[in-house]
């Protein structure tokens, strides 16, 4: 009766352990729903356009079936993608014009660019640790960063449309990031 005990003991604690054990393994995650993407999208406190929401969600292969970290991971490099594109156009504009000041301007905006990618490449390594308000961080200077490049810009008097429009365009993929890093990621968590 006591060996019966014993086991009976050593049987219920071990799967006491594994259960802790394996909790902490495989935590819940909530995928994202097509309401909470309508939602994110139509944000009356949002700072991004509402139609660029959804192209770039449309973008995204079953964004349904994704937690929000990997919704976030996808837009994030989606929105790399966007700057790279901009930083070719950048750098192609600074070898063809002759202009010195527009040169100058499309510089700026290249090498602005290129160290956003970066940051999109750390944003990323902190999303993979769970560090979200560094991750917003990096985000955020991408944001800025555009801004920089619209602002030089501005000077160029022969600059296209089409550069402005790319411009608001990545600006508002990065702020998507940043409402699904606040709203969803940092929404449990003391400080973030």
């Amino acid at each position: 009766m006591v060996a019966y005990t014993k086991n009976l003991f050593l049987l219920i604690s071990i799967v006491v352990l594994l259960l802790f054990v394996g909790s902490s393994y495989g935590r819940f995650t909530k995928k994202v729903t097509k309401s909470e993407i309508n939602d994110i999208c139509t944000q009356k406190d949002r700072v991004f356009d509402e139609s660029v929401c959804f192209k770039v969600m449309e973008s995204i292969p079953n964004p349904a079936l994704l937690d929000y970290s990997n919704l976030a991971k996808c837009l994030v490099n989606y929105d790399s993608r966007k700057f790279l594109d901009m930083l070719k156009q950048f750098q192609a504009l600074t070898n063809s014009t002759t202009d010195h000041s527009s040169k100058g301007s499309y510089k700026v905006c290249s090498e602005t660019f290129d160290v956003a990618i970066s940051n999109f490449d750390n944003a990323l390594e902190s999303l993979a640790n769970k560090d979200y308000v560094t991750f917003a961080d990096h985000v955020s200077s991408t944001v800025d960063m555009a801004g920089t490049c619209r602002d030089e810009l501005s000077t160029v008097v022969t600059a296209s449309p089409q550069l402005f429009k790319g411009i608001s365009f990545v600006q508002d993929t990065s702020a998507i990031v940043l409402l699904i890093q606040k709203r969803f990621l940092c929404k449990e968590l003391p400080i973030c």
